[in-house]
């Protein structure tokens, strides 16, 4: 890849946020429940599954949210318990870091019109 083509990190955030802000919608338990077993290779061994799995038994009636940060990067997101991953099909998945919190956060309060 040329060098004038590279992504610097504040360009990929920002990029990510706009594309966060678009694409954010609540879901529900059912549909989240749906989107984790279409990801079950991803969840394989990852400590992140336990959690969103307790997450889920623990707040059947939480705000639960999914966004795409860009293409094949989806955002799972538990504002109640500030709790988010981050699932890379066919690839893997981790805990949102606190920027990535916020970004959901803030997605969130603006009703993902920004």
């Amino acid at each position: 890849m040329p060098f004038d083509k590279l992504k610097y990190p504040a360009e990929l955030l920002e990029e990510r946020r706009k594309a966060i802000q678009k694409s954010i919608r609540p879901i529900g338990v059912d549909e989240l429940t749906k989107i984790a077993r279409e990801h079950d290779d991803e969840f394989v061994e990852n400590p992140a599954r336990g959690e969103l799995q307790r997450l889920v038994a623990e707040n059947p009636h939480g705000s639960f949210f999914h966004a795409v940060a860009q293409p094949d990067v989806e955002i799972l997101y538990c504002r109640d318990t500030d709790f988010g991953i981050w699932v890379v099909p066919g690839s893997g998945i981790g805990p949102l870091d606190q920027t990535g919190k916020n970004v959901m956060k803030e997605a969130i309060a603006t009703g993902g019109k920004k």
